[in-house]
């Protein structure tokens, strides 16, 4: 089998990595290097350093629509079908339609729930216990096709964005290899979303980390889970960004206002306490709690915003 394989993120590797070791001829597509990092060197996407790494025919077009050439290119392939995976661009219909087994996207949600782009993000802001794979067809709306198979999994109360997309992808890897080798052989026939139930996601930004004091310390610490590791969550500190990189909720409370910083460096939430464990603020090396106390004594009894 011929696979054209579009991905860019971490999340897809896993994914990639079990198609290479099926001896599946791929052709990868992933998004143009960039320059990251403080030295701002020339990177290849998580994709490419798997795909380059493997010596996998790979294509970084800065765009898809209207690029006759990497039309033309993408026909002499002969793929039998295009398999999307966090590749973070939209498809052209043109190049959908190409492959003989159609185009198919895998997503890490229970579709129709978290459409959209951060779907394992919403799982745990939300405190989802359980979320899933899904195998779907695309067609012109965003995660909007039909689905061919889904996998459920449940959500540790410890999990992180980071764990969890772990599990994701491997769970995701197994579901695809069965699913592609259903499809060629047409045994497995897809089916209509409930579009009635359809939620929606948004692109995270860095002010989602944001933390509102007038939340629960189980919202603030799921909102913690989400944007591990990136946006995180952060508050300010006379002025001064404090990012927390580690915490846990307790049922606690006192009558002190919602950000009122307490004793062994808990903070009072609208309801129950989050207990600060690590931080690290703007300019400063990531500090323990004990640490940064012995630093700043005088910040217990004073209010974050």
């Amino acid at each position: 089998m011929k696979i054209v394989f579009f991905g860019t993120s971490e999340f897809a590797v896993p994914i990639l990595q079990s198609l290479i070791d099926q001896e599946i001829e791929i052709t990868v597509v992933t998004r143009p290097d960039a320059l990251v990092g403080r030295k701002q060197l020339l990177t290849s996407s998580p994709v490419g350093a798997l795909a380059e790494s493997n010596k996998l025919i790979t294509h970084k077009p800065e765009a898809l629509k209207n690029q006759l050439d990497f039309l033309e290119t993408l026909k002499k392939i002969g793929a039998e079908i295009f398999i999307v995976v966090a590749y973070g661009k939209i498809i052209p219909s043109n190049i959908l339609s190409m492959p003989l087994l159609g185009s198919i996207n895998v997503h890490p949600s229970l579709l129709p729930k978290y459409r959209g782009p951060s779907p394992i993000q919403y799982a745990l802001l939300n405190g989802d216990h359980e979320t899933g794979t899904t195998i779907m067809q695309i067609d012109s709306e965003i995660d909007h096709g039909q689905i061919f198979a889904q996998n459920k999994i449940l959500i540790d109360p410890k999990d992180t964005f980071e764990t969890l997309s772990i599990k994701l992808a491997n769970l995701s890897s197994k579901l695809l290899n069965d699913t592609i080798t259903k499809i060629k052989e047409g045994l497995i026939n897809p089916y209509d979303q409930d579009h009635s139930q359809a939620t929606f996601t948004k692109i995270i930004t860095k002010e989602d980390g944001e933390i509102n004091w007038n939340s629960s310390a189980t919202q603030i610490y799921n909102q913690f889970r989400a944007f591990y590791t990136w946006p995180g969550i952060w508050t300010n500190y006379n002025g001064v960004v404090l990012k927390i990189t580690d915490c846990a909720p307790h049922q606690t409370q006192s009558e002190s206002l919602p950000g009122t910083i307490l004793e062994g460096g808990f903070v009072q939430c609208l309801n129950g306490q989050l207990e600060i464990k690590a931080l690290q603020l703007a300019g400063k090396k990531e500090t323990d709690i004990a640490s940064f106390l012995n630093g700043h004594s005088k910040i217990i009894g004073q209010k974050l915003n």
